[in-house]
């Protein structure tokens, strides 16, 4: 369905699919995705399946260093889109439409997200 992956941080290449429902991501056990990054709250972010929309909505759960979609600091629940990149703490993730068999599979993906960010910053240059 979806799937999370680190691109930068102490987990990198994890790769987390994502359901239906409510995903939490912060330090604390209890959450679904924990990351072990002291900048991280203990519930950070929240990744919620709309039934309505058929999307998935990310959400600052009040942490103390934010939530950043594409380098910009969401203040209300944003709509997710394939390749958007989040950042909380010093931790980077893209989410991705896909989901990925394996963490090969999974850092292939990222790779492949990133040289198309270097590409069009290439072009973008060129005009």
């Amino acid at each position: 369905m979806a799937s999370l992956v680190i691109s930068h941080g102490a987990a990198i290449g994890e790769n987390y699919k994502l359901a239906e429902g409510i995903t939490s991501v912060g330090r604390d056990d209890d959450c679904t995705i924990q990351v072990l990054d002291e900048r991280v709250s203990r519930k950070h972010l929240q990744i919620r399946f709309d039934e309505l929309t058929r999307t998935f909505v990310a959400g600052d759960y009040r942490s103390a260093n934010g939530v950043f979609i594409n380098e910009k600091q969401i203040l209300a629940d944003v709509v997710l889109n394939d390749g958007d990149r989040i950042r909380i703490g010093d931790t980077n993730l893209i989410f991705f439409l896909a989901d990925f068999p394996d963490k090969a599979s999974a850092h292939a993906a990222v790779k492949k997200a990133g040289e198309w960010a270097k590409d069009t910053l290439t072009q973008s240059k060129m005009r």
